[in-house]
């Protein structure tokens, strides 16, 4: 009996042992990113069972598992035709090396062919070569994440895109719902997703992330559309300053008056002005804008107003904007709808032929002369007529590109006009610069023409609105005897909520990032003090106030 006990006993204890090793070795080759990247390779070696992979992400390799992740298995792969590959965070694309055998980080250049194809069969397809997204071959670890271009066969992966997270993925063989992603590597570690990469980093297949591992497929023919700009451009020779956006700074021709029988006077600004904001969340200060312009002007003017969602606003504050019969008052239906939407949905509601562009927290004083403005616009070619913020410095500048700080780079000047006063007829304190602040009026058909603000830029839309209307060749004029009074909130009267969309550091850096990306360049800043050279009548900066740089 006590035998039978002890074999018993035994088998049980052995099988324990067994077991645990088991969990042990298995815990170790599901936690290792490395691992379950041999595991593809070797799934990759099996046609049958690549044909039988036909759904996508469920749950992020080494993450947890966020709501928006989460798809049913009736979702498959759709074909997606002539796309650039962006970066959601900085946007920049994903683009080959000169060999073509390596995906990396690049510019999104409008003059080269950066276009992929996601075929229905879940092949990424890098048109120009017309070979496949696949594992680098050869490489000095035969494990590595690092992509590459190769012939299109058994060897190549097959890739499901998920529109809501933005992620670019491979299933994981024999772990339930893992994917990997595919992202910009990381230095230390090529597994890691990196949501800063330099130009020239590894594009890899790496661990989900959030937002490093984000990417958007552009149709090409709007990603040419939006960078139409670049259209007619070309580099300057001159070696200080040689890249594409060089270009922008031919500077536009001098202002020029219409013959007077050619002139078509407004003298009622509410036929011919609309005013434009966008708020968030703050319909007080709107309310107050309106009120300031009765209070100052003695007249009404329309004016409409885009405000983020959702509308949720007591009765009493409908009935304060109901106050005033000309403000058009609109809550959208996205929380984060943006400065350049808003005022892009409101730009296409005008029917004047005049817009004038203030923010919300403007207020009216008895500089603020819309009756100049029209006047300006009414007798010349000007496009724009912007003021000044009452006891602000001169915002209105210079726009210029090249190398400073050792990089490619984009500069605002403030202070610096091409044509200094005297270029607007009977208009001595006016003259002619690259930008103004936002409070402008503006002629209505030309700025749609140009597309308004860029979309993407939710904030710091400024300094590249200012470079399309360059680009097109539009003349801004500066008149140091307008202005409003920028009378802005404490940070305690803050929401909590604009608190978030206007002063979050993270939003800003990629809001910035963006601004980079759309002119090719890596670095932005703004130049407080500079000077002219004699010789050359080059801009030198010698104090910025405010500058950003990325690699």
């Amino acid at each position: 009996m006590t035998s039978v006990l002890l074999r018993r006993y035994g088998l049980a204890l052995l099988f324990c042992l067994l077991v645990l090793l088991v969990v042990r070795e298995l815990a170790t080759y599901l936690s290792t990113p490395c691992t379950a990247l041999q595991r593809l390779e070797e799934a990759l070696r099996d046609a049958d069972h690549r044909r039988n992979v036909s759904t996508v992400i469920v749950k992020p390799l080494g993450g947890s598992i966020p709501n928006s992740v989460v798809r049913s298995e009736s979702q498959t792969r759709e074909r997606i035709s002539n796309h650039r590959l962006k970066l959601w965070y900085t946007g920049r694309c994903v683009d080959v090396d000169g060999d073509e055998t390596a995906l990396l980080v690049g510019h999104c250049n409008p003059d080269l062919e950066q276009v992929f194809e996601l075929t229905e069969s879940g092949y990424l397809v890098y048109k120009a070569a017309g070979l496949c997204v696949r594992l680098i071959q050869g490489g000095p670890n035969p494990s590595s994440p690092e992509l590459g271009l190769g012939e299109c066969n058994d060897n190549s992966l097959r890739f499901s895109f998920d529109p809501t997270t933005g992620f670019l993925t491979i299933p994981v063989p024999d772990e339930k719902d893992a994917v990997l992603c595919v992202s910009p590597a990381s230095k230390q570690d090529p597994y890691v997703a990196n949501l800063f990469p330099c130009l020239s980093s590894p594009i890899s297949l790496t661990k989900c992330n959030e937002e490093a591992s984000k990417l958007e497929f552009m149709y090409e023919e709007d990603f040419i559309k939006d960078r139409e700009i670049f259209a007619s451009v070309e580099p300057q020779d001159n070696e200080k300053c040689d890249f594409k956006a060089c270009g922008l700074n031919t500077p536009v021709d001098p202002v020029k008056s219409f013959r007077p029988n050619f002139a078509s006077h407004c003298t009622n600004p509410f036929d011919c002005v609309t005013v434009i904001t966008k708020t968030a969340r703050r319909p007080y200060l709107v309310t107050r804008l309106a009120q300031s312009i009765q209070d100052l002007k003695g007249y009404d003017l329309r004016i409409i107003c885009l405000d983020d969602a959702p509308d949720d606003y007591p009765p009493e504050v409908w009935q304060e904007i109901d106050r005033y019969p000309h403000l058009q008052y609109i809550v959208g239906d996205d929380e984060d709808m943006g400065i350049s939407v808003g005022r892009n949905i409101a730009l296409d509601m005008v029917r004047t032929k005049y817009f004038l562009l203030v923010d919300d927290d403007h207020v009216f004083n008895n500089m603020t002369n819309i009756e100049k403005m029209i006047n300006i616009l009414d007798t010349t070619d000007a496009t724009i007529v912007g003021g000044k913020f009452e006891g602000f410095i001169k915002f209105a500048g210079a726009i210029r590109f090249g190398y400073y700080h050792k990089r490619q780079e984009f500069g605002m000047f403030s202070g610096h006009c091409n044509h200094g006063p005297g270029v607007v007829p009977a208009h001595p304190n006016c003259e002619q610069c690259d930008s103004t602040s936002n409070i402008f009026l503006a002629k209505t058909q030309p700025i749609i023409k140009i597309g308004g603000w860029s979309p993407e830029l939710k904030i710091a839309e400024h300094a590249d609105f200012f470079v399309k209307v360059k680009g097109a060749g539009l003349k801004v004029i500066y008149c140091d005897d307008i202005e409003v009074i920028n009378q802005q909130e404490t940070p305690d009267e803050r929401s909590r909520s604009y608190q978030k969309l206007r002063y979050d550091a993270r939003r800003k850096n990629r809001m910035f990032r963006l601004m980079n990306s759309r002119y090719n360049v890596n670095g932005l800043f703004w130049c407080s003090k500079y000077e002219v050279s004699e010789t050359t009548g080059e801009l030198i900066c010698q104090e910025t106030r405010h500058k950003i740089g990325y690699c």
